[in-house]
């Protein structure tokens, strides 16, 4: 009985001493870990309006369910220029169609209704196929497309996209996404959230 109280009571000491340590720890880097992640943020927001001198959150109650567009908004902020005008909006819309599962977008829009870029943040789809969504020179082709024509399947017209060979759903699900960001920033949902097109 002594030895089974004994036991006890190392085990028991055990896990509190490596309950404070890990306690410490977390302290210790939640506060470096929630900076990166931050400046990661702001870095998008960064690549997808350059022409902003800064940003400002527009507070969502929660992520918003975009109806007819299969995608959640999951953060807005307004692009400001220097004396912290509104120049246009940035948006991370989730759409949940990709192949892999869902695929996050930032992008920006400017006043005028016009993309000023797009960033695939995250994914799950396959390699060499679907992946290909996050390269550069594929993601260049938004750049430019109005809320007037939205963005769509095929290059020879206004607001066209290429689609990547061999991942058609990746293709639509980022379609999808930016044009429900189009959507937000023409002020469709501005019961929720407000538009930016003047």
């Amino acid at each position: 009985m002594r030895r089974i109280l004994k036991d006890t009571v190392r085990l028991v000491t055990i896990t509190l001493i490596a309950g404070v340590l890990l306690s410490a720890v977390y302290a210790l880097t939640k506060e470096p870990i929630e900076k990166a992640q931050l400046e990661e943020l702001q870095s998008s927001y960064r690549s997808v309006f350059s022409q902003a001198a800064g940003f400002e959150e527009i507070s969502l109650s929660a992520p918003i369910e975009l109806d007819g567009y299969s995608s959640t908004l999951n953060s807005a902020l307004y692009a400001l220029d220097g004396e912290n005008n509104i120049i246009g909006g940035v948006y991370s819309v989730t759409s949940h169609e990709g192949y892999g599962g869902d695929i996050t977008v930032s992008m920006g829009v400017d006043s005028l209704g016009r993309i000023t870029g797009v960033l695939v943040t995250s994914m799950n789809e396959t390699v060499s196929l679907g992946a290909n969504c996050q390269d550069e020179e594929w993601l260049s082709q938004f750049v430019g497309i109005s809320f007037e024509t939205g963005a769509h399947s095929g290059a020879q017209s206004d607001g066209g996209i290429d689609a990547i060979s061999g991942a058609t759903y990746t293709t639509e699900a980022v379609l999808d996404a930016v044009n429900a960001g189009l959507g937000v920033a023409r002020g469709e949902y501005s019961d929720l959230v407000p538009g930016v097109i003047s």
